[in-house]
């Protein structure tokens, strides 16, 4: 299924197309057009009414035998072990990397003291169907063809891991930038895309070490997907973004954002918060699961505030009359590094870990919990690669 461009033409000559576009996985929700943010505290939604998981989001959309172009999968798990794997194809600070090479980044931190860190290499092939799959060698990953499973096979420096993610919201994150789904950024040709196939997955599975060890996994899990047809510099500084998951004693709450800093100085934000809520008794069982907030570029809907160097993020979202008025408020830190990754080019990804509290409606009056997550920053390198 070849992958090609929209004309710069065509984009002007048609009032709601994308500046220079891919031509996506078919099926895929990337590049719709939206008139509106789709939840804007109108209400709470139930998550699989409104934004079904789409299997074809999260298959490759640069095919790796393209010319040019990267493209990522972020998994985060906390739990056990933080575990944090990037797959990617492509190089996004780097102009002539060809998608061909794919890679897997590994760090698993403190299994039983020792941090497991690797890279494996090796060109990255898929396939789609019924069951979904991204493979580099014998390293996989596998999807249903509702998008509610995630499993993940790897075997590095002696240790098998397995992870099997459901994704518990029923629901995807887009940003929106202009209302173009995925669209994360207006500068640049092609743009750059994203989503959140996963902003809150249970995971189980285990983990075998050298030493014929079977750690059983227990964790959260979030799963991110970004993708451009061109390196990320000159037009884009550094973006971020975090997933924070709120505990209280009867409802779970998922924030997850994007701050994306392009060259000219402009800055856009994306957010998501979505609830679940739990089947007595139960910690990883639901009842429910809606979606209050999933808005981008709304300074009236979503505030947000990252300060990488004194390590402090707060956001806050206004309450309404669904919510008897009462707002959300996330008040977090970066606590521990948790991995860096650098690209060929020199661009550097960073992960750290989250903790902090947060407070929102519920049944009509103010809750307050606890949080904790991962937050994720990309600094561009300080002169462009070529």
């Amino acid at each position: 299924m070849p992958l090609g461009r929209f004309s710069r033409v065509s984009a002007i000559a048609a009032a709601a197309c994308l500046p220079f576009v891919l031509a996506f996985q078919p099926g895929a929700d990337y590049g719709n057009y939206k008139t509106t943010n789709l939840y804007n505290c109108s209400g709470s939604f139930k998550t699989s009414n409104v934004t079904v998981p789409n299997s074809a989001d999260t298959l490759p959309q640069i095919q790796p035998l393209s010319t040019s172009g990267w493209e990522q999968w972020d998994f985060f798990s906390h739990g056990t072990f933080p575990i944090i794997l990037r797959w990617s194809q492509g190089d996004q600070t780097l102009r002539n990397a060809s998608p061909n090479v794919g890679q897997i980044e590994v760090a698993i931190l403190n299994v039983n003291g020792t941090n497991v860190r690797s890279t494996l290499a090796g060109p990255l092939t898929y396939q789609s169907g019924n069951v979904n799959e991204i493979s580099i060698g014998t390293h996989s990953f596998k999807w249903d063809s509702a998008a509610q499973w995630f499993n993940v096979t790897l075997r590095v420096d002696g240790y098998t891991l397995v992870l099997n993610t459901f994704s518990a919201m029923l629901d995807s994150f887009h940003p929106d930038v202009g209302y173009y789904n995925g669209l994360l950024s207006n500068v640049g040709d092609p743009a750059v895309y994203g989503s959140v196939p996963v902003p809150r997955g249970h995971s189980s599975g285990y983990l075998a070490t050298p030493d014929n060890q079977n750690i059983s996994l227990d964790a959260l899990t979030t799963v991110r997907h970004m993708f451009s047809q061109s390196a990320l510099p000159p037009y884009i500084n550094k973006y971020s973004s975090a997933v924070a998951w709120g505990y209280s004693g009867t409802f779970y709450d998922t924030h997850i954002f994007y701050q994306i800093e392009e060259s000219n100085g402009t800055i856009h934000d994306a957010a998501y918060l979505g609830r679940a809520i739990p089947m007595p008794g139960s910690t990883d069982t639901f009842e429910s699961t809606s979606v209050t907030y999933a808005v981008t570029d709304d300074a009236a809907l979503y505030q947000l505030s990252v300060n990488p160097a004194q390590g402090t993020i707060n956001a806050s979202m206004p309450g309404c009359s669904a919510t008897n008025n009462i707002s959300w408020a996330f008040d977090f830190v970066t606590a521990n590094s948790l991995a860096n990754f650098t690209d060929l080019g020199g661009g550097v990804t960073q992960y750290y870990s989250v903790n902090g509290s947060t407070t929102g409606p519920f049944n009509g009056s103010t809750k307050t919990g606890i949080v904790s997550g991962v937050f994720q920053l990309y600094q561009a390198p300080t002169h462009e690669s070529t």
